[in-house]
């Protein structure tokens, strides 16, 4: 039995980039061998092996075959006669297909050390076009490297584009491709995410385009770190496709629901650009919840303050209003039913007219 450090934790050791977490491969083992070396078995697709104390995955070093459509149309080979180069082979990119043995020493078949230094994204073999998840990956990793300036090479771009046109993408479940999203949303330029999706023709097949403004895009996400937030920013493009986009890249109903209220703000600025109307002010509040979803209001209001170029009304103050209005009260006690809600929505309509004359 050997046992090889792989992947992410060894390509980022040699970018001297932060490792997060380490991912094991162990070749000549045995599951019942696994097992009486106190490893608990995990997932139902190959044999994956938790470390009993760090709690690390360990994963018998496998071979793959296509056997079907999308991510999980394959069927593995995971026999003690698996060497650790056909496990390397079956990987995404070179530079994820380095391994470290025990003492150290790096293990390095299809030149990942080169394109490290290169700073290229390479697919390590002709099999990358088996697995149309891949797409979503490079586009990670370039959202993750682009500081280092990594780019795609020429010929993995072309295969990502054959994997597009293919319509493959359309069997990735929802939940995997807003996996891969999210991660991306995380990374210090999640805009070459969507750069290298509409490179590769990955945008999936919608019935109205989607149009994402790269730059705006980025002025935003270099401000406001959170993953929701800068998904939400999208909206900022009018002709972005909002809703054709959550459902496209499955995205959360509590994120959708924050983008559509950042997209109302972005609707009103626009259309108001002067003489606003108090009516208008709170009539926008309740559409979107304002007062009883006020931490989700405050999330759009952050998005639209952070982005440079975007349309903003010099009247209105949100955050402020918003402020206001929450802590408005019945003037009586004796007043009831729609008796209590004319008055509380007259006490709004008054504090709002007094900040925009204000702020006019």
């Amino acid at each position: 039995m050997e046992i090889y450090l792989v992947g992410g934790a060894v390509r980022d050791t040699l970018l001297d980039i932060e490792v997060k977490e380490r991912d094991w491969v162990v070749v000549g083992a045995t599951p019942q061998a696994m097992i009486e070396l106190g490893y608990k078995q995990v997932g139902s697709d190959f044999p994956v092996f938790i470390h009993p104390d760090t709690k690390e995955e360990y994963a018998l070093a496998r071979t793959e075959r296509k056997s079907g459509t999308g991510h999980k149309g394959f069927s593995f080979n995971t026999k003690t006669n698996v060497t650790l180069e056909e496990d390397l082979k079956r990987r995404d990119l070179t530079i994820n297909a380095i391994a470290k043995t025990r003492d150290g020493d790096l293990i390095d078949p299809f030149d990942g050390q080169k394109d490290l230094k290169n700073k290229i994204l390479r697919q390590v073999s002709d099999a990358f076009k088996e697995d149309p998840l891949r797409v979503l990956r490079v586009a990670r990793f370039s959202a993750k490297l682009k500081h280092l300036d990594f780019s795609v090479d020429k010929k993995t771009m072309e295969t990502m584009k054959d994997i597009s046109v293919s319509g493959e993408l359309e069997s990735l479940p929802k939940e995997r491709i807003w996996q891969e999203t999210y991660k991306a949303l995380k990374e210090k330029n999640p805009e070459e995410y969507f750069k290298v999706l509409i490179e590769s023709e990955a945008i999936f097949k919608l019935e109205k385009p989607a149009k994402i403004d790269l730059e705006l895009f980025k002025n935003i996400a270099s401000k406001i770190p959170e993953p929701e937030l800068r998904w939400a920013s999208l909206a900022a493009n009018s002709d972005c496709n909002l809703d054709g986009l959550n459902a496209a890249f499955g995205v959360p109903k509590k994120i959708q629901d924050l983008s559509r209220v950042f997209e109302k703000l972005i609707q009103f600025n626009t259309s108001h650009q002067s003489d606003v109307k108090s009516y208008e002010v709170l009539d926008l509040i309740e559409e979107v919840d304002a007062l009883r979803r006020n931490k989700r209001f405050n999330k759009a209001i952050r998005i639209l303050e952070s982005g440079n170029g975007l349309v903003s009304s010099s009247q209105v103050s949100w955050e402020a209003i918003s402020k206001e209005l929450s802590v408005v009260k019945p003037s009586s006690l004796v007043l009831k039913g729609k008796e209590i809600s004319e008055d509380l929505r007259q006490q709004r309509l008054k504090i709002i007219d007094g900040m925009l004359k204000k702020n006019g």
